[in-house]
This record gives structure tokens, C-alpha cells and sequence, in this order.
């Protein structure tokens, strides 16, 4: 049984993608680190802020590919003998499914934070257009 099954499937057509899509990101078992917030700052604009203590910017690599935001890192230097360490600093991987039309405007690394900005860049064939209304006296053309 898969999480969009029937009947609420039923009503939507040409979605397969997305669905098998979606099933794949319930299944996948993500890990929570590195810490991460994703805020809404408009109608158009997004940013995602990831925590990484102890990384620098030369060990963190940031790629997009077919509407997926890739975020990896890898620590690069030699590690000391700590008696504690609660920092983590292991490689990671992370993952963003982006939305059609989203684009990356910058990405800054400050104080241990990865800050992505990011906005919806709708075509403007896509976005509402206002129709005009005519007085009548042009004949609209049928096809016959």
C-alpha cells in the first residue's frame, strides 16, 4: 500500500510522478543531521539556514540537478584525540526536492551557518494575464 493509493488517486491524472515521488521521500529514512531551518520570507522568496559548526566553506560543496538542491560536506582536515567531542563533524549528504520555477539567488557561510536564499521565478507566460473585454462591434472568428 503506498501513502497516495486509492480512492484519493483515483482523482488525479498524469501525477504517477509525483506520487512515486512522494512514496519514495515517506519511505527514505533521512538522517536530522545537520540541523536545518527552511523560512518562508514572501509569496516568492525562501531561505534555508543549515547548522555547521566546524566546517568551513572550502569543505561544504552546494549543487542543483533536475529540481533537486544538494548540500554536501566532508571535513578535510586531520582530526586531534579529543577527550570529548560533542561537535559533530561527519560528511553528510542533504537533500531538497525545489519547486518548479525555483532558483538559487546566493548562499553564505557565516558563523557556522549555510545560508541559501532562494526565489519562485515564474515565466511570465505562467503568471495571470488580464483579457481584455471588447464592445462588440468585432465579430469573433468559428472555426468550421
Amino acid at each position: 500500500m503506498t501513502f497516495f493509493s486509492t480512492p484519493m488517486a483515483r482523482q488525479f491524472v498524469g501525477f504517477d510522478s509525483l506520487f512515486n515521488e512522494l512514496n519514495e521521500m515517506a519511505a527514505r529514512k533521512e538522517s536530522n543531521y545537520p540541523a536545518y531551518n527552511i523560512a518562508k520570507e514572501d509569496e516568492e522568496h525562501y531561505r534555508i539556514e543549515v547548522a555547521l559548526a566546524g566546517f568551513s566553506s572550502d569543505d561544504i560543496s552546494i549543487e542543483t540537478e533536475k529540481g533537486m538542491l544538494k548540500i554536501e560536506a566532508n571535513k578535510t582536515e586531520a582530526r586531534a584525540d579529543y577527550i570529548h567531542q560533542g561537535i559533530a563533524q561527519r560528511g553528510f549528504s542533504k537533500m531538497f526536492r525545489l519547486a518548479e520555477h525555483m532558483k538559487i539567488d546566493d548562499a553564505l557561510f557565516v558563523d557556522g551557518i549555510l545560508t541559501i536564499a532562494l526565489h519562485r521565478e515564474i515565466p511570465d507566460a505562467d503568471r495571470p494575464q488580464k483579457i481584455a473585454i471588447s464592445d462588440g462591434s468585432k465579430k469573433i472568428a468559428t472555426a468550421a
